[in-house]
């Protein structure tokens, strides 16, 4: 096996801005509640669908502030350009469960962007939390 030091200095380095205290003071994920509020109260949030194919087949968001790109495209330069439009909006990564929308934060935070936040819980905090209607 061929460890590459070099990028292991680099996460190491990457990772180390997401221990307890720098998580404090910068926080990085949200819960469902707080993006109903935002989204209630009038907020330009862009929810940014992170899921693959099946996973957006079975449960597809029809709200007109949400953008469907799945995370092995998200990187893709098209991708990020359409991010950038939406630079003064909270961008709400939000996967099926919330663990690869932590990972996609914070590599779009890497890459520049600020005002990105993980939806602790995903597309199923979602899905229990939003009433069904006729």
């Amino acid at each position: 096996m061929n460890i590459d030091w070099n990028e292991v200095e680099v996460l190491e380095k990457f990772f180390s801005n997401f221990s307890a205290q720098v998580l404090a003071q910068h926080p990085c994920r949200i819960d469902v509640g707080t993006l109903l509020n935002w989204l209630y109260s009038g907020q330009k949030v862009l929810i940014l669908d992170i899921r693959t194919p099946n996973e957006y087949r079975t449960v597809k968001l029809n709200l007109e502030n949400s953008l469907w790109i799945p995370m092995n495209e998200l990187f893709k330069r098209e991708n990020i350009e359409k991010l950038t439009q939406y630079g003064d909006h909270k961008i709400v990564v939000a996967c099926r469960s919330g663990v690869r929308s932590l990972v996609a934060t914070a590599f779009l935070q890497r890459v520049g962007f600020r005002n990105v936040y993980s939806l602790e819980g995903g597309i199923t905090a979602i899905v229990s939390a939003v009433p069904y209607g006729d």
